[in-house]
């Protein structure tokens, strides 16, 4: 028993240090840094990088080391060059106003860690057309099953039965194949409007659940039959561009217009192991793809989603010991992994 008890202290004496060595080489030897935030400029029609080593004002430097000011960005800072009477009536032959920035100004996000996260079946079902046209909280919550979907009252707990009926009726009209594989929905208030949830069934075509009056619809994005989509972002932005965002096989960022099409950015994203941010305007969008490695830049085109620009930057590279870890940057979940 002696010998057993030493073997199985020194295995995890040696765990131990495989785990916290190379913890504590990082914490020594590693040096905060930060990138600036960059966007395509509709002005200079190029990407420009906030600069704050002057902290009296803020500067932004093109990629020929150019440097501007908050004109660069009119789109971003529109209300400070308002207050100081430095707002252009126009750009590029379009006039411009407050409201109509405030209109097509769009930010969305994904994280990793949000993709990965394994989340129970339940998705709470908002009223998209209220009584007061207020947004009000879901009372309702639909369950995916292995053979269809289930609606329950929230306040009892109890199924309604004629509702869930209809609805799984509709999916079968429409051809959807049981069970459902991906949702996504913001079942929240605080937004102007509700699109209810993108779905995919079993073979992977697209849908959309919408409650309308009580009555959950379905529609069917033939457009989308085909792509192996692998991630559904839905976007309930004010201006209606779009009414989501989604990856599939191709491995490209693509986005769901209202009237069903797909347009595909040609942006390569991996969702499940790169963040995602777009900051988009009147005239561009700007996409950022970043890992452990670097960012990635994309100028996409506000009417079409074309690509008109792209740049990347590298991290610095930082040496690792090789060792162990319990957590990943990329997923909530506590494992044993290696890392190199």
């Amino acid at each position: 028993m002696k010998t057993i008890g030493k073997i199985f202290l020194s295995l995890s004496l040696a765990l131990l240090f495989c785990w916290v060595a190379p913890w504590l080489y990082r914490l020594i030897t590693l040096k905060a840094y930060a990138t600036p935030f960059t966007l395509y400029s509709c002005t200079l029609h190029d990407f420009t990088s906030l600069d704050r080593s002057d902290e009296r004002e803020f500067r932004f430097i093109d990629r020929s080391g150019g440097v501007h000011g908050d004109e660069a960005q009119p789109m971003f800072y529109a209300s400070i060059l308002a207050s100081r009477g430095a707002l252009p009536d126009s750009i590029e032959g379009r006039k411009i106003s407050l409201e109509e920035i405030d209109y097509h100004s769009v930010i969305a996000s994904s994280d990793p860690k949000d993709v990965n996260r394994t989340v129970p079946p339940v998705y709470l079902l908002m009223e998209s057309v209220p009584e007061r046209l207020e947004l009000k909280d879901p009372e309702d919550a639909m369950v995916s099953r292995k053979s269809g979907i289930d609606i329950y009252d929230m306040a009892t707990n109890t199924l309604r039965a004629d509702k869930t009926a209809a609805l799984n009726a509709a999916l079968k009209a429409r051809g959807f194949v049981f069970p459902a594989r991906l949702f996504a929905g913001k079942p929240s208030h605080r937004k102007e409007y509700d699109e209810g949830y993108l779905v995919t069934d079993a073979e992977g075509k697209l849908f959309q659940l919408k409650q309308v009056n009580d009555s959950v619809t379905v529609r069917h994005f033939p457009a989308a039959d085909g792509i192996g989509i692998d991630f559904l972002m839905i976007t309930e932005f004010e201006n209606h561009a779009t009414l989501g965002y989604l990856t599939g096989a191709d491995g490209c960022l693509q986005f769901l217009c209202p009237d069903g099409r797909i347009i595909n950015t040609t942006v390569p994203f991996n969702p499940r192991k790169e963040d995602l941010l777009i900051v988009g305007d009147m005239f561009y969008y700007t996409v950022k793809v970043s890992d452990d490695k670097g960012e990635r830049f994309w100028a996409l085109r506000s009417s079409d989603f074309a690509p008109v620009d792209s740049m990347s930057r590298a991290y610095p590279h930082q040496r690792n010991l090789p060792g162990i870890s319990f957590t990943s940057s990329t997923d909530s979940r506590v494992k044993l992994r290696l890392q190199q």
